[in-house]
């Protein structure tokens, strides 16, 4: 800069430094391997001392002369569903219950003394959990690690033969249910647990119970009890659909756990004051490892609702005084539908946090309620693979992440994205190498994580009891012939900024509602109904919703008439979870199918239910009014086109 004025010289330096910064991701990168050093510090010493398992965390913090008092968990206070009508200042004012961290241990040790006494659970038992958004949930599952025993969370919205199915896989000897989940406890399902093994224990924890626990004296058991967890040991069982067949019991470990709640605690810069709110449910890991586990890391305070109102949503966080709001994508929109109103930026919300906002939402959500910055991530239960990214301007509009040269010079082959081949659902390999080709940038392709090839379980613990699935998630001889990665089954690019996009998920799996469906499980249901003769289920993208709806191409078995239609409609209401029932049928009179007999999904994707794409098949509707499949055509198409109808 020789010969420009004193007083432009250093404005220049700083300027150029910011576009380099900006270019580069530098400054972002350095905090991140900052977060990762630090958590991982953590994580070793707390394996070295033999406090791993957060039952001492909450301990630790329980025990604080200054923390023990302070709220871990609030409720938000009740509110009808159409809270935006009321005024600011009665909201305001409105209180919720809140559990400081040593009324929470406290209770912790009451469920302990039940589940010990009462209900046999020793070091290395599995507990199954069914429960909803409650504090309960939370008494329950860190009683449970207090007794060296390891809790298995089952979906709440499971009925019938799934339900069964995740209890029998996660070995459980006891289950602990929700008082107002005791219905799933069917004649039918009571006995298939007896029948399981050496039978399961099962137990509705309502009010009476709820009551004779809190009688109970505390039980602290001893540390032996929880001694000798090993990094690599399951510290939770998570289900998740996968790619196939029914949900799989992935196992978190404590290395995971611990290390990714201390992670993300210092990635959110989480204070004390933070308060953390969600309504994600508690037994999926975003809500359970992302949500809570960040708070209890933080030492914040972690606000629970028991469900999402969008209606009430706001007035909530204005009640609750909440900093952070976790989501979803799904979330975002929903909340964009609803009117305006005063309550849209009467909030101290600092950020949103969480995954799946998708780019046409991103930029309106952020600017109608004032959020001054996106904290969007990508990962998966069981994955090694994860992405972040953070915003306060435009920049990271609908990125999932973004990775600059520092991390790329230390990790470049930590993650990486192959070219995917749509028809086979396997990536693309060189003919001459026989290794996977890289996508290009901007050109969607599989993330892959990198395993050790020697131990893969020591980023992947796979599936409880499940050789089989856990190996089907290994791709070997991926960039170099003996190396291991992981699949995660999406599909996403990288664009020239190195700012990562979500494009798809692979194969037969495709979400909706926030949950993963599996097509197979549905097709295995609907083909039960005696009107149906072949089914083929995969997802559909409708203009202006997030994720795929579920459609079935189906041969039925005679001809299709309103009783036909109703009677399937009351079946897959009865047998499935909402999020999975088909909200769309194709009358197909043959079923495409490939050479090995596997029924073609990708064309009936790409056609989707937009009438004038499916040549003779006729098409119907879940309709949102009576609940009823009915005849689907142009008028109905238009009404989700023009965002009349959501589904």
């Amino acid at each position: 800069m020789a010969g420009l004025p004193a007083a432009l010289t250093l404005p220049l330096a700083v300027s150029s430094l910011a576009y380099l910064n900006a270019r580069t991701n530098f400054t972002q990168d350095v905090e991140m391997l900052k977060c990762i050093l630090v958590a991982t510090v953590k994580t070793l010493r707390a394996f070295k001392k033999g406090r791993a398992n957060m039952f001492y965390t909450l301990e630790e913090h329980a025990m604080s002369p200054t923390k023990g008092s302070h709220p871990f968990i609030a409720l938000p206070p009740s509110l009808p569903k159409d809270a935006i009508s009321l005024p600011i200042e009665e909201v305001k004012a409105m209180k919720g219950r809140e559990y400081s961290y040593r009324e929470v241990y406290d209770t912790v040790l009451k469920y302990a003394e039940w589940l010990k006494t009462v209900h046999g659970v020793n070091k290395d038992d599995i507990v199954a959990l069914d429960c909803g958004n409650k504090p309960i949930f939370v008494f329950v599952w860190f009683a449970i690690w207090s007794l060296g025993a390891r809790p298995a969370f089952i979906n709440t919205s499971l009925r019938g033969e799934g339900f069964c199915h995740c209890v029998k896989t996660s070995t459980a000897k006891v289950l602990i249910l929700d008082g107002g989940l005791k219905e799933v406890l069917t004649e039918e399902v009571s006995r298939e647990l007896a029948s399981m093994g050496p039978g399961v224990s099962a137990v509705v924890l309502d009010e009476d119970q709820e009551g004779y626990v809190m009688s109970l004296p505390g039980h602290r058991a001893c540390d032996d009890c929880r001694a000798g967890i090993e990094p690599t040991g399951m510290s939770t069982l998570i289900f998740t659909s996968g790619t196939t067949g029914l949900p799989k019991p992935a196992v978190v470990t404590w290395k995971r756990y611990f290390g990714s709640a201390f992670t993300l605690a210092d990635y959110l810069e989480f204070t004390a004051s933070e308060r953390y709110y969600t309504a994600l449910p508690l037994y999926h890991s975003s809500a359970s490892m992302l949500g809570l586990g960040v708070a209890l890391a933080s030492g914040t305070t972690l606000i629970l609702s028991p469900h999402f109102s969008t209606k009430s949503f706001f007035p909530s966080l204005l009640a609750t005084r909440a900093t952070t709001v976790q989501y979803i994508g799904e979330m975002c929109r929903y909340l964009l539908s609803v009117p305006r109103s005063p309550y849209d930026t009467a909030h101290t919300i600092q950020r949103f946090f969480g995954n799946g906002i998708r780019p046409d939402v991103w930029r309106p959500f952020k600017e109608r309620f004032a959020i001054p910055q996106i904290a969007e991530f990508y990962g998966a239960t069981e994955s090694p693979s994860s992405t972040f990214i953070k915003s306060r301007n435009l920049f990271g509009e609908g990125a999932i992440g973004r990775r600059g040269i520092l991390i790329n010079a230390l990790t470049g082959s930590q993650n990486c994205l192959v070219k995917h081949d749509v028809e086979t659902g396997e990536p693309v390999r060189d003919p001459a190498t026989g290794l996977c080709v890289r996508a290009d940038t901007n050109e969607a392709g599989e993330l892959l994580g990198w395993l050790d090839p020697k131990d893969v379980k020591e980023k992947f613990a796979g599936y409880w009891g499940n050789e089989k699935a856990t190996k089907g998630k290994i791709l070997r001889d991926v960039l170099k012939k003996g190396d291991a990665y992981f699949r995660t089954g999406d599909l996403l690019r990288t664009d020239k900024e190195g700012r990562t996009f979500f494009v798809d998920r692979i194969g037969d799996t495709f979400r909706w509602k926030g949950e993963n469906v599996s097509t197979g499980e549905v097709e295995k249901v609907v083909s039960k109904h005696p009107a149906v003769q072949e089914v083929n289920v995969y997802g559909v993208q409708l203009p202006g919703h997030d994720g795929r709806a579920g459609c079935a191409a189906v041969v039925f078995k005679g001809d299709v008439g309103e009783g036909e239609l109703r009677s399937l409609a009351e079946y897959v209401g009865r047998t499935l979870p909402r999020f999975a029932a088909p909200l769309f049928l194709r009358r197909v009179y043959t079923m495409d199918t490939t050479g090995t007999n596997k029924y073609q999904k990708h064309g009936l994707r790409t056609q989707g239910v937009e009438p004038s794409k499916v040549g003779e098949d006729r098409l119907y509707w879940l309709d949102p009014k009576s609940g009823v499949y009915k005849e689907f055509g142009d008028r109905e198409w238009q009404t989700i086109v023009g965002g009349e109808t959501r589904l």
